[in-house]
């Protein structure tokens, strides 16, 4: 995109072109994972052919891996307005929580914070860890994720809260919780907050150190646009401080002894262990180039749009219901359909090539706008819901 600024048709039909997945179908589950950019593949191919051609622990290979590696750190890091000593990659982002559900160092009597409305990325590491040390979680019911949260978080916390934890949108909602207000409640007591970031990161703005969040984890394969099996956990030098490291290897330090003694890396990458997937790091780190290059302020824009036109479409499609709050600003829109379980209504759909997620809870359906969502994608989903209702209401 050349400097010329285009219009917003104009820009997201360019867009569109570098996603081949939207040339036929409408894709609207960015949230379960993102389609691939062209820039990306290509990456990740060209990647395939230096490792068929040269020795992938030749010394010019590694030093290009750790280049690689540094390259993605700082567009993550760039992507959350800080520095890439703060980001450590991650393998996913709940492989990221689980770096810090384990390292606060849980004891019996500890207490620990979440809400009712957790991915299982969180949830179920979150109960493992307190049920291995006899510690309580304590599960809030902050409805739908638009109220004060805030408050509810200080109600539940005391001094033997630890850690808090919980998403920064909803993924069954597409709510935006106030992780700020948690983070301050979590503070007053002396406790850690931890966000799961999946649903944020490239569809909403995000700073975890102006939000005051100690830890903050994000997958790549979801509004960052990159290949599954990658993610970052960004955590804060004082965190840093508190936070153990339970899962460690080589990546973890430098000057290894025999005795498997070494140098902590002073940085956040202290929180990685092992070989990292150089392929799938060569498609990320194109794929957060590409988004840069975009603008990011420009593709959140472009999402909030996207998301607020399919809301206004589904209100005015009859036996449909949104579940999403009004005022949300993330690219999530959940929906009820009369007469339809979520699976059989999302099979509807897909035999239409209109591609949304199934919900377990509430039981509706999700469908995730991004930037590169236009006009005739949310018509699809509307005319194929219209006629799943149609043939529901004909039943005798």
């Amino acid at each position: 995109m050349s400097g010329v600024v285009l219009s917003d048709s104009e820009w997201r039909a360019a867009i569109r072109r570098e996603l081949p997945t939207t040339q036929h179908e409408a894709y609207l589950n960015t949230g379960g994972a993102g389609p691939l950019p062209r820039c990306s593949v290509e990456a990740m191919a060209g990647m395939l052919e230096t490792q068929l051609s040269w020795g992938r622990m030749s010394a010019r290979a590694v030093d290009e891996g750790r280049e690689r590696q540094a390259t993605v750190r700082a567009r993550v890091a760039s992507v959350l307005g800080g520095g890439a000593e703060d980001v450590a990659i991650a393998q996913s982002s709940t492989h990221a929580m689980n770096a810090v559900i384990w390292g606060v160092g849980l004891a019996a009597g500890d207490h620990v914070v979440t809400t009712g409305m957790e991915h299982p990325g969180l949830a179920v590491p979150l109960a493992r860890a307190v049920a291995a040390v006899g510690a309580t979680l304590d599960v809030l019911d902050v409805g739908d994720g638009s109220g004060d949260v805030e408050e509810a978080v200080a109600r539940a916390c005391g001094p033997r809260t630890r850690l808090v934890a919980l998403s920064h949108v909803s993924w069954m909602t597409g709510a935006v919780l106030d992780v700020a207000g948690a983070a301050r409640a979590a503070h007053a007591v002396g406790a850690l907050t931890l966000v799961d970031g999946a649903q944020a990161v490239g569809a909403v703005p995000v700073n975890p150190a102006d939000l005051g969040v100690d830890a903050y984890a994000l997958p790549a394969q979801k509004w960052l646009l990159g290949p599954e099996g990658l993610g970052a956990l960004w955590i804060s030098g004082e965190t840093r401080e508190r936070v153990k490291v339970v899962f460690s290897g080589y990546e973890t330090g430098e000057g290894h002894g025999w005795d498997g003694s070494l140098t902590m890396h002073p940085d956040a990458r202290r929180y990685e262990a092992s070989t990292h997937p150089e392929i799938l790091l060569a498609g990320w780190a194109a794929s957060l180039k590409w988004l840069a290059t975009l603008g990011l302020d420009r593709v959140h824009a472009a999402t909030e749009s996207a998301a607020q036109g399919c809301r206004a479409a589904l209100a005015a499609t009859p036996g449909v219901q949104l579940a999403t709050p009004v005022n949300s600003r993330s690219g999530l829109v959940a929906f009820h359909v009369q007469g339809a379980t979520a699976d059989s209504a999302a099979m509807a759909l897909a035999e239409r090539q209109v591609i949304v997620r199934p919900l377990p809870r509430p039981g509706g359906l999700r469908a995730s706008c991004a930037f590169f969502t236009d006009a005739d994608d949310i018509d699809r989903l509307t005319q194929g819901l219209a006629a799943r209702v149609a043939c529901y209401r004909a039943r005798p």
